[in-house]
């Protein structure tokens, strides 16, 4: 049975994943800067709609959000790619970093 949830964290993610399968291609430091530029507002916007996501209660747990955390990361839009997880991870951490005690 599928997470509303984490299908909703999924959703907001998947555009921004989609995008850094691009930067796989790049083969130096100044063409993946350039790109990085080229998708800060991209990157800006799914991390505040991560933060803004409703499921985070005031009573949320570290262990309440390492559950969804790894939800996330064996969602099956992303299970072919481990470059997409840690897409997706690295955008959690981000987006989470501080919230409830999360590290990041």
């Amino acid at each position: 049975m599928s997470n509303p949830l984490v299908e909703e964290i999924v959703a907001r993610a998947l555009p921004l994943i989609h995008v850094e399968r691009e930067a796989e291609q790049l083969d130096t430091q100044e063409a993946y800067e350039a790109f990085r530029a080229r998708h800060a507002e991209l990157n800006r916007q799914v991390i505040n709609q991560l933060r803004a996501c409703g499921w985070m209660r005031d009573d949320a747990t570290i262990e309440d959000m390492r559950e969804i955390y790894y939800a996330v990361l064996r969602h099956p839009a992303l299970e072919g790619s481990a470059s997409d997880r840690a897409v997706a991870g690295r955008l959690l951490n981000e987006a989470w970093k501080g919230l409830h005690g999360w590290a990041g």
